[in-house]
């Protein structure tokens, strides 16, 4: 039965999930006094003179920078002891009609550990208009509980006596994978679903502690380095993000999947239960954890005239696939001294079910539209079993060009959304038929023909006659026998 899925949920808000340390924020200050900072720069609580934007709220800070006085400074140690708790970033809002570099120094430790006076420049480009500006340390060495911010509104000069507005200065929260510091993990170890908390940026600021130096962040690239060749979806949902760098943090795993609260303009993004672009390779791996609905879907899968195993993550018809017949596993029998795998034809299949499909011509990729995919189950099949990783096919019985299951030597491989089949020595030792709907398609060699690999010898009656690594090495009677799947006659 074809799968239709249908999502109803609301989305909780970044912040109530991963919040970020509060050092100041307006809101909690009473108009007209100085917010709890030093006298430096004369500040002023006031209203919001422009609410509806990036920052909607009621009160903020007012001080009035000239080319003499461009600094205000937040004892926040005199009400809060913060810790960094691993983050690298603050954050902070700011409204000003010049724009150039914004300096902050955080300094003064509250756990008596040795001072520190650490400076990041970031610049701001908003014309007058609020902008989050994020300051990144992760250059500036090791540091936790700043007790003490200066904030320099303009690193630049001043050119004439300017209103500055600031609000919501914040510590970020820790980028962290799976619960663990983005910087601890090991690169290429991740694997699998990968949940990712805390705060994802990009972008670039100043190392200021002595001469400037250049710092550019990328979460998303860092991330793309931590990826194993089995990961298989970000789940990215509830995190704080700025400048998302979908494609980037994927690198050349092409197949995860990307959970977001947003919907990107990226490949393979799922947002409120749906993909607008599903885009798919057989070279890499892929699962997903949970439904979502596709509208438009792509997998580059060859396919060849003739019989091919498949297995897909969504209901498919004949039809959907312009296949001449499809067909799914039912038994392996023993009779007449063969092993006779046999397969039912279907008009349709189920996702994550392993089949066979006949093809009337090769197809590089497969294309279907509005297909409700299922999340990956751990086992797909058995004996026959469908599989969304690449890997080896050592041991594994494929089907080969002839439409005949045959096993894989040792440096066989097989790709995502194929299927294989597994037996047993007892049902290896026996002629080997494929049997659909009653038909068989004949005795297959137990073994590929390659290099050193053995090669199996049967009569025409299908009994095995002789193993060997060389022909030349058999004195056979005359006659007719199968070797290789192939008739040889023997004079």
């Amino acid at each position: 039965m074809k799968k239709i899925i249908t999502f109803s949920f609301a989305l909780m808000a970044s912040a109530t999930m991963f919040a970020q340390t509060t050092l100041w924020d307006g809101e909690k200050r009473e108009i007209g006094t100085q917010g709890g900072l030093w006298a430096d720069g004369s500040p002023t609580v006031v209203e919001n003179p422009e609410k509806g934007g990036i920052n909607n709220s009621d009160k903020c800070l007012k001080f009035t920078m000239t080319q003499n006085s461009k600094v205000v400074k937040i004892p926040f140690r005199e009400w809060i002891t913060p810790s960094m708790d691993g983050s690298k970033r603050i954050s902070l809002m700011i409204k000003k009609p010049q724009n150039e570099n914004v300096q902050i120094e955080i300094s003064d430790p509250t756990n008596n550990s040795d001072g520190y006076w650490k400076k990041t420049a970031s610049y701001y480009s908003g014309d007058g208009k609020w902008q989050k500006i994020v300051f990144d340390f992760s250059t500036n060495g090791d540091f936790d509980y700043p007790g003490i911010m200066t904030i320099t509104a303009q690193t630049g000069d001043v050119t004439e006596e300017q209103n500055v507005y600031i609000d919501n200065v914040e510590i970020e929260p820790a980028t962290k994978i799976n619960g663990e510091l983005l910087a601890n993990i090991p690169d290429g170890s991740l694997n699998g679903k990968i949940a990712l908390s805390g705060a994802w940026m990009k972008g670039e600021c100043q190392n200021a502690d002595g001469d400037w130096q250049p710092v550019e962040y990328n979460d998303f690239i860092k991330l793309a380095s931590k990826l194993s060749v089995n990961a298989t979806s970000i789940d990215m949902r509830g995190t704080i993000t700025k400048n998302v760098d979908v494609n980037g943090m994927r690198g050349d795993h092409s197949n995860v999947l990307v959970f977001a609260d947003e919907a990107y303009s990226a490949n393979n993004v799922v947002n409120n239960g749906k993909c607008a672009n599903l885009v798919l390779d057989e070279t890499k791996a892929f699962a997903s954890p949970e439904d979502f609905n596709a509208e438009n879907v792509s997998i580059t899968r060859q396919v060849f005239a003739g019989k091919n195993t498949l297995c897909l993550p969504f209901y498919v018809s004949k039809e959907d696939l312009g296949a001449q017949a499809i067909a799914t596993y039912t038994e392996t029998e023993e009779k007449d001294g063969k092993t006779i795998i046999n397969f039912d034809k279907q008009p349709h299949v189920d996702a994550n079910i392993p089949f066979i499909a006949q093809f009337d011509e090769t197809k590089e990729t497969l294309t279907f539209k509005d297909k409700g995919v299922v999340n990956t189950p751990t086992v797909m099949g058995n004996p026959f079993i469908g599989t969304y990783t690449p890997g080896s096919a050592a041991g594994k019985y494929g089907l080969n060009a002839d439409g005949k299951f045959q096993k894989g030597g040792e440096t066989a491989k097989i790709n995502a959304f194929s299927a294989y089949l597994t037996l047993s020595e007892a049902q290896e030792a026996r002629p080997i038929l494929l049997a659909i709907g009653g038909e068989s398609t004949g005795i297959n060699a137990a073994t590929i023909a390659n290099g050193n690999e053995t090669v199996k010898v049967y009569n025409l009656q299908g009994c095995l006659i002789a193993t060997t690594k060389s022909l030349n090495d058999l004195h056979l009677a005359s006659g007719v026998y199968i070797v290789n799947n192939k008739k040889v006659i023997v004079k």
